[in-house]
């Protein structure tokens, strides 16, 4: 198997993390303020479905999650213990730039495609969007994301408008144009400690830009894995990019005893192969 076909299969066989990378904040006032159209990634699952919760006042309150199938961009959205969606916008596009601004250079709500304001809220919704916009060679798009909610005691919580990475798998003939990244983890265990290095090398022929990596650490308890620490080597702001061919190294260290595992989980926006996983698995 090449290392290409390798490396969608890892991705393909991991199962993401119950929790949530990020998870759009809610708050009891309308979000007047926006948001500057960053890309956030949520973790991919074995199915291709990336999903977050809506949290509000530290309670989910909703989920959301979104997938690609017959090149068209799915969306799910689903309210928990009586919270119902009052309106619910968003918008695709495939490169970020696209988004218009306001005059506060926020992400221009009323802009979005589908901007539907329920008269009698819901409980659910789902939406379907073609993807025939998309260049032939694509593999990402960028979803802008923005709700509102309300429950049966009439209180009203928004997000904060939202973008978010979406990825698009080719054919094996398509990925030799595009950044392939791997890796490997390398774990050693000194004086209580976990010493973690990760090693990245793009291997493709294009620059793997905006790349993202955290460690997920996992406790085993009877039998079943409990995540207890996450460590962001990288994130958006660093902005790290690799040419190709070109590697890094990255380090981190975390106090761990008993049986534990970790996993890289490294992201890449222009990548096609943006959910590599390295997992460590052992008694520390």
């Amino acid at each position: 198997m090449s290392k290409i076909g390798l490396g969608l299969a890892i991705a393909v066989l991991i199962v993401a993390t119950s929790s949530c990378l990020l998870s759009p904040q809610l708050s009891g006032d309308r979000a007047e303020d926006g948001s500057s159209p960053e890309p956030q990634i949520l973790p991919l699952d074995a199915f291709g479905v990336r999903r977050t919760e809506i949290v509000a006042a530290g309670a989910s309150v909703g989920t959301f999650s979104f997938w690609i199938e017959h090149d068209s961009l799915n969306l799910h959205f689903e309210g928990l213990d009586g919270w119902m969606f009052s309106k619910i916008a968003f918008e695709t596009k495939e490169t970020i730039g696209e988004f218009k601004l306001d005059d506060r250079g926020k992400l221009d709500i009323a802009s979005f495609s589908t901007n539907v304001y329920f008269e009698n809220v819901v409980n659910s919704a789902s939406y379907e969007v073609d993807l025939d916009f998309l260049g032939d060679f694509s593999t990402s798009l960028f979803t802008a994301l923005y709700l509102e909610m309300r429950n049966a005691d009439g209180i009203e919580v928004s997000t904060v408008p939202t973008v978010y990475l979406g990825t698009i798998f080719r054919d094996s003939g398509q990925l030799d144009l595009n950044a392939v990244l791997a890796g490997s983890l390398h774990i050693e265990l000194r004086s209580g400690l976990a010493y973690c290095d990760l090693s990245l090398i793009n291997e493709g022929n294009t620059e793997a830009s905006f790349i993202t990596v955290e460690l997920l650490f996992e406790m085993e308890e009877e039998g079943t894995w409990f995540e207890f620490e996450r460590v962001k080597l990288v994130s958006f702001e660093d902005e790290l990019s690799l040419v190709p061919g070109a590697s890094t190294k990255l380090s981190a260290e975390i106090p761990t005893k008993g049986k534990k595992r970790v996993t890289a989980d490294i992201s890449s926006i222009n990548s096609d192969s943006v959910r590599l996983v390295c997992i460590y698995e052992g008694d520390f």
